[in-house]
């Protein structure tokens, strides 16, 4: 009796540990390349800034998504990590809102960032939540 216990128990964790990775509800691994997950770290700009991490003069905006991750819930919740630097643009000068990247790029030598960004999204509400949060400064020497 003490064998089959045994056998089902380890049974039953072998396939729990071989199915976690694509556990129902859990965050699923996307291509952070993809040109939606780039549109969406820009939508971020505005939280990435209103963080008081970027304290300095020069707005940062996103030159690289590094992880993307999708999460199906009431809605969609998309997890992003974001490299984020400093741009040409001084704040004052313009409104996060009006920031793009055809308009404030990324100034040589200026500091760089790690952000993750979360978006909760109710397409049928027309809802759109932004949690962002700093990870770490990355040197200029880092390549990511």
């Amino acid at each position: 009796m003490k064998a089959i216990l045994v056998v089902a128990f380890i049974v039953s964790f072998i396939s729990v540990t071989v199915n976690a990775s694509t556990m129902v509800g859990g965050f699923t691994e996307q291509d952070a390349s993809k040109k939606e997950y780039h549109e969406q770290a820009w939508k971020a700009v505005k939280g990435i800034n209103d963080q008081a991490s970027n304290n300095g003069p020069y707005y940062y905006v996103p030159i690289k998504v590094t992880k993307a991750h999708t999460q199906v819930v009431a809605g969609l919740n998309t997890k992003l990590e974001v490299l984020v630097g400093e741009s040409s643009c001084k704040k004052g000068d313009m409104q996060p809102h009006e920031l793009t990247s055809s308009n404030c790029n990324v100034k040589d030598g200026g500091s760089r960032a790690i952000y993750q960004v979360t978006i909760w999204e109710k397409p049928w509400e027309n809802f759109e939540q932004f949690t962002v949060e700093k990870v770490r400064d990355v040197s200029a020497d880092e390549q990511i």
